[in-house]
């Protein structure tokens, strides 16, 4: 089996320089006297699909069978033996380094397999460019799985005794110990439904925004700086980001209930690897709206698409070189660290250059007549986002370069400011004008919304003071006046990012109705599945406003305290005005040995029960770890966070209880920005042929 899988990798490499090479030729040759030989470029890309579909095959089948003839199905097989058992046999296939980027290669795959499959028809020069460009990524990252360390089909024989023989030699570990089955498994802290889902969901939307980088160079190469290549990629541009930020999203679900630190984001370069793509994605999808609508932000376009991508392998290069120190991330390994760097430095050197050379070509109607413009938001929101990522970058990579490590708050007192100023952007970028606003017309359509943003604001600040500052702890590095002074500024630029989207709604709705004839249900259901893009980017401007203010309560204002009890029923301490009353402790052996412990409390506030709590850990029996599982007593203004670490010496409860407010308009918002991103997604179908 292990050959098998080797022989699709191989067959699919093969495949893509058959491809590169075919789509060069039929180009060289001429659109027409070539058709023949491009033809076998798109057959060879529809090769790499098959070849890397039954790679994967492969790989998942060894898991579901415990084939220990594959080492990468003993390091990463699941020891679980709850009702998700399957799904993390599953997700071995993305738990570990070489799985990760072979399951990465087939979902770019699969991308370039669906513009083979929709061009194929036409195969213009544009499109063949975009193909091949796309293969050369691909040949690059098939080529890293042949590297020793990454190659997820490297065949080992178990032996009696248990140890792990490769090629007639024992493996062994880093102490020099031999290497048993019995010693490898799955990480524990892999093993949770969010894990499940958080790695296929980021990969997808890394391997997707390669297509609108291919596209662009592909625009270079051939000289076309019309809006026709955005049109060709700019559906599968927002679907990858849409995807890349439900990744993030479930990545920070796991953090905040499995890592057991009562957060959702700590600044790892790990997690920031997947946020630096997301944040120029923004830039990048605003900028196709106005190469579409306008004619312009063409050399912005070029641009933030091949940053974007550069972003993606970084965090590739991030997470497998070892060049930096993370939880997360996997050993070090020079080759994959040279290659990865080269495929960074190949795609931004043909991004520079093509947009130099063709400088003249790709000019675009960018210029705009005042600062209280459309045009004027989007080039700040672009701007913004590009040096946002350049400076987590830039602090992210310091070690690797011998520089200082950064801690959380160098990164929260760049992050707020920015932030802010990014969301107030958005507030006002949708009702300004194209070229110029006069100030009648700013204000007639913002006194409306301004009023009920003042009101909003006011009860958002009101809630601060009575719920918020009462919890504030001073954190390492914080100062309690710049604290409270961008929590104010932020609630307040929230309340205008929330009112605003509503405001717009309302308004097309009542306008739509009046031109229309429509009633007012039908003509709110028309704007949203009629103007998708438009009403799919109100809902995702309101999801962050509501994030804005998730983000503080929860970042800003949550109290901590570490308490100690006896283990002893009827045991009770109170935080923040919540009554623990302990219950027991119900301790259990899993059928694979796996022990779990759970301490049972009543939860309770103002002499009422308001519910219950079993934090719990989970000691692995073959991993020789403990995971913490935490529970969370959710409300509307706040989660009380319980984690129970453990028995002291002395035999008592070790507990931590965070009061995180406002943690759940996070999630709220996190949730209208997919559905609106995904609303977005799927505009009216266009005739791009």
């Amino acid at each position: 089996m292990t050959t098998l899988g080797l022989v699709m990798m191989a067959l699919a490499f093969v495949a893509a320089l058959v491809s590169i090479g075919s789509l060069l030729l039929g180009d060289r040759a001429g659109e027409r006297e070539g058709e023949s030989v491009t033809n076998i470029g798109y057959l060879a890309t529809f090769a790499i699909t098959g070849g890397l579909t039954l790679a994967v095959v492969v790989l998942v089948t060894a898991f579901f069978r415990s084939d220990f003839s594959f080492l990468y199905v003993i390091e990463n097989r699941s020891t679980d033996v709850s009702s998700l058992a399957w799904l993390y046999k599953l997700s071995g296939m993305w738990a570990g380094r070489e799985g990760s980027l072979l399951f990465w290669a087939w979902l770019l795959s699969l991308f370039a397999g669906y513009v083979a499959y929709k061009r194929l028809q036409v195969t213009d020069r544009l499109s063949n460019m975009a193909l091949m460009v796309t293969n050369c990524v691909q040949g690059l990252f098939l080529a890293s799985l042949f590297i020793d360390k990454n190659n997820p089909f490297k065949a080992v024989t178990v032996l009696a005794d248990g140890t792990i023989q490769q090629a007639g030699q024992l493996l062994r570990f880093s102490d020099g110990s031999p290497q048993t089955i019995n010693a490898l498994a799955m990480n524990p802290l892999l093993q949770h439904w969010a894990m499940i889902l958080h790695p296929p969901t980021l990969f997808l939307g890394y391997a997707g925004l390669t297509i609108p980088f291919a596209f662009a160079i592909a625009a270079l190469i051939v000289n076309d700086p019309s809006k026709r290549w955005v049109e060709l990629c700019d559906r599968i541009t927002v679907f990858s980001w849409l995807f890349l930020g439900i990744g993030i999203g479930l990545g920070a679900i796991w953090a905040y209930v499995v890592l057991g630190w009562g957060g959702y984001w700590a600044w790892d370069p790990v997690e920031n690897a997947s946020l630096l793509p997301w944040l120029t994605g923004v830039g990048l999808i605003h900028s196709f709206t106005v190469y579409r609508r306008r004619d312009g932000f063409k050399k912005w376009s070029v641009l933030m698409a091949t940053v974007t991508f550069v972003l993606v392998i970084l965090g590739t290069f991030i997470t497998r070189s070892g060049v930096i120190s993370s939880v997360h991330a996997f050993e070090k390994d020079p080759l994959s660290l040279y290659l990865f760097l080269f495929i960074m430095l190949a795609a931004l050197a043909a991004g520079i250059v093509g947009l130099l050379v063709r400088s003249q070509e790709f000019r675009g109607n960018d210029e705009f007549d005042s600062m209280v413009s459309r045009e004027s938001a989007y080039y700040f929101n672009n701007v913004l986002m590009l040096v946002a990522a350049a400076v987590v970058a830039g602090l992210t990579l310091s070690p690797a370069f011998g520089g200082a490590t950064y801690g959380r708050a160098t990164y929260d007192a760049i992050s707020r400011p920015v932030g802010i100023l990014y969301v107030a952007i958005l507030v006002f970028c949708p009702i300004l004008s194209w070229r110029r606003t006069e100030g009648a017309t700013l204000w007639d359509r913002v006194k409306i919304p301004f009023v009920a943003a003042v009101v909003l604001a006011g009860v958002l600040l009101l809630t601060w003071w009575t719920t918020l500052l009462p919890n504030y702890q001073i954190a390492a590095g914080a100062i309690p006046n710049v604290d409270h002074a961008e929590a104010i500024i932020g609630l307040i630029v929230a309340a205008f990012a929330i009112v605003m989207p509503i405001w717009l709604f309302i308004d097309g709705t009542r306008k739509r109705a009046a031109a229309r004839g429509e009633g007012a249900g039908t003509a709110f259901v028309n704007l949203i599945t009629k103007a998708r893009s438009q009403s799919g980017g109100y809902l995702t401007h309101l999801g962050i406003g509501i994030i804005l203010v998730g983000l503080i309560g929860s970042t800003m204002y949550v109290q901590d305290v570490k308490k100690e009890i006896p283990n002893t029923p009827g045991s009770k301490f109170t935080v923040a005005g919540y009554t623990f009353v302990f219950k027991g402790l119900d301790q259990r052996t899993l059928p694979n040995q796996d022990v779990t412990a759970n301490a049972l409390f009543d939860v309770q506030r103002n002499g009422k029960t308001v519910g219950t709590s079993a934090p719990g850990l989970l000691q692995f029996a073959i991993q020789g770890q403990t995971r913490l599982n935490a529970d969370v007593h959710v409300e509307p203004l706040r989660d009380v966070f319980t984690i129970f670490e453990g028995t002291t010496q002395a035999g008592n409860l070790s507990m931590e209880i965070k009061i995180n407010p406002l943690i759940s308009w996070t999630w709220l918002g996190f949730v209208l920005m997919i559905l609106g991103t995904t609303i977005a997604a799927f505009p009216k179908q266009r005739n791009l042929a």
